[in-house]
């Protein structure tokens, strides 16, 4: 899991959109330059959506391992409280 998470994570930094979401060049006709920048808009906002959902799925699974360490490191307290009453008792 940690090692997804890393990939996740060097994931959300990259420059994925750049690959992909062509900037082309102007031309002489306006409604093509237009229509070339409206396709790069929608390309890069797809890849922000897409690194957002990421990102929360990300967090998800971070609160959720964080939420399991929490509750293990209590029970491991328990567990060793248990362990120290019982000492207690077995000494004279």
């Amino acid at each position: 899991m940690r090692t997804w998470l890393i990939a996740a994570i060097l994931g959300l930094g990259s420059t994925s959109a750049q690959a992909y979401c062509l900037n082309l060049p102007a031309t002489d006709l306006p409604s093509q330059s237009i229509a070339n920048s409206t396709e790069r808009t929608v390309c890069l906002q797809q890849d922000l959506s897409d690194k957002i959902t990421l990102r929360q799925e990300i967090q998800s699974q971070t609160d959720a391992a964080m939420a399991q360490i929490q509750a293990d490191m209590k029970l491991q307290q328990m567990q060793q409280q248990i362990r120290d009453a019982q000492q207690d008792l077995r000494i004279p």
